[in-house]
């Protein structure tokens, strides 16, 4: 028993057990890098705001600018200790993590954001689920560039959890579709509770749409051999929505000012209501289109070449 409980231990690296102890082993690293990160994170930015002389455990927060980027930044804690317990229990390099010296391919993902965001929002508009209003006049330059350095760490710390170091470990001893699955839920999870505040209908379009995107990070990194891609499409699908468009990101309740200005109408199925367009069944038709080509691109590739 002594020896069974050592082997899932995530504070090993050994890897020689049957297939599903390995699997439970890399969960249960998963879920240990999560709290440690999230307990540390919390108990920084805790910390922080009484230096900067708010009252956080008795409601007393910054608002405005300040009290929207302070979570996004927060992320860096999770990357660091993903980084930390991948090189140091892992034993392995950042490479092995999924960053390949193609840093370009960080632009590369932003383009495919900026495709279907402009596909979807303006199918919005065109249906009349959503409207333009028009372009904010007086935009500070500053804090956009603080949300987008914010969205950068965010995504960061989320691909590298579930496409670096989750998703990757999974494929050395579980069939790719089974990890993608894995990992994919592992990166859906957190936005559940979020989801499930709403009405029903707008739940099950957004975690649809959740599985959606996340396969689509997935099959990009599985591409191109590289972090950055997905990086680049998560954080700029981000900042677009929330920053350029300022419209609602995984139903988040503080208002984004964005550059370009939108007006959802009533609220339904095609808009995605409070949630915002990733409960839109638009987004859902967009999305499982692009994920089909990019499965059957995956399938004939490893027809071709057994990979």
């Amino acid at each position: 028993m002594k020896k069974a409980l050592k082997k899932l231990s995530p504070w090993n690296n050994s890897e020689d057990m049957p297939t599903a102890v390995y699997v439970i082993k890399k969960l249960l690293a998963f879920l240990m890098i999560y709290w440690i990160a999230a307990i540390m994170g919390e108990s920084m930015i805790i910390g922080l705001l009484y230096v900067m002389g708010y009252d956080p455990l008795h409601g007393v927060m910054p608002t405005g600018k300040t009290g929207v980027l302070l979570p996004y930044y927060g992320f860096m804690i999770f990357l660091l200790v993903t980084i930390v317990y991948y090189i140091f229990i892992e034993k392995r390099d950042l490479k092995s993590l999924g960053y390949s010296q193609r840093v370009t391919d960080y632009f590369l993902g932003g383009a495919i954001a900026v495709f279907l965001l402009g596909i979807i929002i303006s199918l919005c508009c065109i249906t009349n689920a959503m409207s333009w209003v028009g372009v904010k006049e007086d935009i500070d330059i500053i804090y956009f560039l603080g949300l987008w350095i914010g969205f950068m760490i965010q995504s960061a710390a989320e691909e590298t959890m579930c496409r670096g170091f989750l998703l990757q470990a999974l494929r050395k001893r579980t069939a790719t579709p089974i990890a993608i699955f894995v990992s994919t839920t592992a990166f859906a999870l957190p936005h559940f509770p979020t989801l499930w505040e709403g009405e029903i209908k707008y739940a099950v379009i957004g975690i649809i749409n959740l599985y959606l995107i996340s396969i689509i990070f997935s099959l990009l990194v599985l591409f191109r051999l590289n972090l950055w891609i997905a990086c680049g499409l998560h954080s700029i699908w981000n900042f677009i929505l929330y920053g350029v468009m300022g419209l609602s990101l995984s139903g988040s309740e503080i208002n984004s000012d964005g550059i370009i200005k939108l007006e959802t109408n009533a609220e339904n199925i095609i808009n995605g209501g409070i949630y915002g367009i990733e409960s839109s069944i638009i987004t859902t038709v967009i999305l499982g289109i692009v994920s089909i080509l990019f499965m059957k691109h995956w399938r004939d590739r490893r027809c071709r070449h057994g990979i």
